[in-house]
């Protein structure tokens, strides 16, 4: 299988067109100034401390563009379908771990308030 050969400075530059940040904000997210960023986007490899930060800033996952192969099935269905970042999975498993967590107290609460009732039934019947 063939690796794709990405330039990395045009996919951030991409995703940034599709954000309402402008280059100057953008930059300053990431504590570089307007010229450095413009540089990025010319870069076709990137420092991986500083593609995380970006990616952090422009809520993206870029390393998943080194994941995929030519002929790669996910590929396609990423196209066709959309995808969530590494981020955004984790926060939901990290909601539905709380959510769980939740529903569990709520369930252990349960029994006593039924018990409750009953003694309060008791008392005034």
């Amino acid at each position: 299988m063939a690796k794709v050969k990405i330039h990395i400075g045009k996919k951030i530059r991409e995703v940034l067109d599709q954000t309402p940040l402008s280059v100057v904000d953008f930059a300053k997210s990431i504590n570089l100034s307007r010229n450095s960023a413009y540089k990025i986007f010319e870069k076709e490899t990137i420092d991986t401390g500083q593609l995380q930060a970006i990616g952090h800033v422009l809520n993206y996952d870029f390393f998943s563009y080194y994941e995929q192969t030519l002929s790669s099935p996910v590929k396609e269905a990423k196209a066709e379908f959309g995808y969530a970042t590494k981020s955004e999975v984790a926060d939901l498993a990290h909601l539905i771990l709380k959510l769980t967590r939740a529903i569990e107290r709520i369930e252990e609460q349960l029994p006593k308030k039924k018990a409750a009732k009953k003694k309060y039934e008791k008392k005034s019947g």
